[in-house]
């Protein structure tokens, strides 16, 4: 016997006893992803700045200076959003299918960070401050990935 669990029906949701379609509205989708922006940016500067100082990383990597940070993030949930978007035009259920594209983006996005770690381009490059990078990227991918997956639809 299967078990279902709550939130990862797909492309359909239980209210009031019934499972209605869930629909993309672009209104909702651009507000929703200006929050997401401003969510995730948040998070990520918060906590570059803890593991700056937790970890040490000197202060001359800008990677993870709060501009930096911020307009890499922003960047980001745009995509993000206009990738969801795009996906709940093309696809019945593109929610599942926005996870696993998700998921497969951050996997890619440690790529760059890591190939700044083994060439060092950056002044202050340390195995610290490139696992700080690295952080801040499941942090806005998991932001994103709540939040479009929750919000980014509209219930018919």
């Amino acid at each position: 016997m299967a078990t279902r669990i709550h939130g990862l029906e797909g492309d359909r949701r239980f209210a009031e006893g019934a499972l209605q379609p869930r629909r993309l509205n672009l209104r909702r989708l651009l507000v929703v992803g200006a929050a997401l922006a401003v969510v995730a940016t948040a998070a990520d500067l918060i906590l570059a700045m803890v593991l700056r100082s937790a970890l040490q990383v000197p202060a001359g990597f800008s990677p993870l200076t709060a501009p930096s940070v911020a307009s890499m993030t922003i960047a980001g949930m745009i995509g993000a959003t206009a990738v969801f978007g795009w996906i709940a035009r093309v696809r019945p259920d593109p929610r599942a299918t926005f996870v696993r594209i998700a998921l497969a983006a951050l996997v890619l996005s440690w790529v760059p960070d890591l190939v700044v770690w083994v060439t060092g381009v950056f002044p202050a490059t340390t195995g610290t401050g490139i696992l700080s990078l690295m952080t801040l990227h499941v942090v806005a991918a998991a932001c994103a990935l709540s939040i479009l997956y929750r919000f980014g639809l509209a219930a018919e």
